[in-house]
């Protein structure tokens, strides 16, 4: 359009010419008519220079979120389709498992699998050490996410080509297979929390904590919407694609996380907020300081241990997240030993694991964009740590009480996951705010990792001596569940009182953005 008015404009100025031309007053007052033409022209620059203006003004307005603003948008995506696509891995995995072809019946293969996973957490948790020493947090996160996805698809495709020489005699065949799905397993349970912590740390270091007082909520419950649209499909897809294709799901929805969360990096690179800072100055300076000489290599044994003597808070969630995972193994034994009594197929065992977690994820995610934002501005986070051990432990004493039934420990199971989804991971993130980048990235992944899956693994190792030895049924767990719960109670308690208040984690964080502008 702007085209073809340009090219109109100047016929008419050639026909203006020669009518000035033909009729002779070119001649007798040519300083007119040139002043007539430049006229023209100069208006119609000004109106291609105002419709340039207002195409560029149009532009910026259809778009208005800062750049900021934009990486966290793009790093919430990420991390809504990495919980999305974990629940398919979750359910396909159990359901492998715990099937009669590559599975394991036997009591203690369960407790004994999550006991495996701990060893599986520290060796993730040192390749990340070094990657983020190396190369930043963009390269960790890059890096953790591609290991993610070539381990899950290398593990379908040895499945598929297993099932090829199924029918030969030999039994060297079902022993790799039970391998592999053992492997996928121990995996699923490990990879999780070490991706999704370090999206929660670029969130946590890009935003303030007042904006993530208003926001972490939100964020929180789009992961949560995202996993009950996903849950709720993972009955109807295993029919179709089978539970291996679920599988392969969750590597298809990593591989678009690790795109977005790269391009949040991206931003933050280009604009000038970028989370990492400049970690080796600082350590010179503070080794000068002490008279100390410096080392190149420091076990990471070592940096925990100082940084947890640094920085106490992270010594009191260190012990509140071993015991809330202790406690968490006990009740998930619980539901799945009843799972798979009642429910003796594979793919009704998947395609109820997928509805619980659907009403988990969906419950999770109402009271975390509707009950939250609304309670955000009169409830402190320590209190959020003295409440739920409140509203949980009745219940534990309750179903201890009751005869063993499956709607009774898919109940208790299914409190302590909406508590877990929709208060204690947001509140958790709001305690690592005010914390330095040592404590947000280095010290959040050994507790997002090692104590997180050393919770699960100890009380997993612990229940499956026991069983060996012992017949421990749903009863004596659900009794042994009230003990555990206890000693959660106290260390959450204690932690409560560890925990700053949102005014003082506003400051601190203001003092530390103040401090990096000066350098």
């Amino acid at each position: 359009m702007i085209a073809t008015g340009q090219v109109a404009q100047r016929m008419t100025q050639v026909a203006a010419s020669s009518a000035f031309l033909n009729s002779g007053i070119i001649s007798k007052t040519p300083i007119i008519a040139l002043a007539a033409l430049q006229s023209q022209s100069s208006s119609n620059q000004d109106t291609d220079n105002d419709l340039e203006q207002k195409t560029k003004t149009t532009k910026t307005t259809m778009f208005p979120l800062s750049p900021r603003a934009k990486s966290c948008v793009c790093m919430a995506a990420a991390m809504a389709l990495h919980f999305g696509g974990y629940e398919f891995a979750r359910s396909g995995a159990l359901a492998l498992f715990t099937s009669t072809e590559n599975g394991f019946s036997h009591p203690s293969a369960y407790p004994l699998a999550m006991g495996l996973v701990t060893p599986f957490s520290v060796g993730l948790l040192y390749c990340y050490g070094h990657i983020l020493k190396a190369q930043g947090p963009r390269s960790a996160l890059r890096t953790t996410k591609l290991i993610s996805i070539s381990i899950l698809a290398l593990c379908i495709a040895g499945l598929k080509a297993f099932e090829a020489f199924s029918s030969s005699s030999t039994t060297v065949i079902p022993l790799l297979s039970k391998g592999v799905v053992a492997t996928l397993f121990i995996f699923q349970n490990s990879y999780a929390h070490l991706l999704y912590s370090q999206q929660w740390s670029f969130l946590g270091s890009v935003m303030t904590p007042s904006e993530g007082t208003k926001w972490f909520s939100a964020i929180a419950g789009l992961s949560s919407l995202v996993c009950t649209i996903t849950a709720t499909i993972v009955h109807r897809l295993a029919a179709v694609i089978g539970i291996q294709g679920l599988i392969l799901g969750t590597a298809g929805t990593l591989s678009l996380s690790l795109f977005l969360a790269d391009y949040a990096y991206e931003m933050g690179e280009k604009f000038g907020f970028d989370p990492r800072e400049k970690m080796q100055p600082k350590k010179k300076e503070e080794t000068q300081e002490n008279g100390a000489e410096t080392k190149e290599e420091v076990s990471l044994f070592s940096k925990t241990s100082t940084l947890f003597q640094r920085v106490p808070t992270l010594a009191a969630l260190f012990g509140e997240v071993i015991t809330f995972q202790s406690l968490s193994t006990v009740l998930s034994i619980c539901f799945v030993h009843q799972l798979k009594t009642h429910m003796p197929l594979d793919t009704d065992r998947a395609s109820f694991s997928g509805r619980f977690y659907a009403y988990v994820n969906g419950v999770a995610g109402l009271m975390q964009f509707f009950v939250l934002p609304l309670a955000r501005k009169y409830i402190e986070p320590r209190w959020v740590y003295r409440g739920m051990p409140i509203l949980l432990l009745p219940w534990l004493v309750y179903a201890s009480m009751q005869t063993s039934s499956l709607s009774i420990a898919t109940a208790a199971f299914f409190l302590l996951r909406t508590l877990d989804y929709s208060l204690r991971n947001v509140v958790n993130e709001m305690v690592y705010q005010p914390l330095d980048f040592e404590s947000r990235y280095l010290g959040k992944e050994v507790i997002g990792v090692f104590a997180n899956r050393f919770g699960k693994s100890g009380m997993s190792l612990i229940l499956s001596l026991l069983s060996a030895h012992f017949a421990i049924g749903v009863a004596q767990l659900s009794q042994l569940s009230v003990v555990v719960a206890s000693v959660w109670a106290s260390c959450s308690v204690w932690l409560s009182h560890k925990v700053v208040t949102n005014k003082e984690a506003e400051q601190a964080v203001n003092n530390r953005q103040t401090k990096m502008k000066q350098k």
